[in-house]
């Protein structure tokens, strides 16, 4: 997904999502078809939503530009908005669902992909030595 970064009067770097600005939301509640396009029922007035926007409790004063850049990590950028004030921070519009936990084992998931390793290579030359059995019985 990809939102749009604006600056704000007030001082603050704030996401838009995509969707809210899409000529085709319906005035009504969405149908069937309209929701499974996640349509959002127009409203003549944009949603202020406080998690949205990225400088937080910092006032970014005269943002000049902004720029975006894709990050290391999958599906998140890096915003940099400068002016009087430089501000850099990440976002990731359609959710960090590829990133890995604090609690992940890591370990364990090394020790597990070594162990299937092993087995795969012990495995292989029992697997030849019965095909050619097999073939000499046959």
């Amino acid at each position: 997904m990809k939102d749009l970064i604006v600056a704000r009067a007030d001082g603050k770097i704030h996401s838009l999502q995509r969707r809210l600005l899409d000529p085709r939301r319906p005035k009504h509640k969405p149908t069937a078809q309209g929701a499974e396009e996640v349509l959002i029922q127009y409203g003549p007035i944009l949603p202020d939503d406080p998690k949205r926007i990225l400088s937080h409790k910092y006032e970014i004063t005269d943002t000049a530009k902004i720029i975006t850049s894709p990050a290391l990590l999958e599906s998140t950028s890096l915003v940099y908005a400068y002016g009087l004030d430089m501000f850099l921070t990440r976002v990731s519009p359609s959710g960090t669902f590829d990133v890995l936990s604090e609690g992940f084992n890591k370990i364990q998931l090394v020790l597990t992909i070594s162990a299937l390793a092993i087995r795969l290579v012990v495995a292989r030359p029992m697997v030849r030595r019965k095909k050619l059995r097999e073939r000499w019985y046959s």
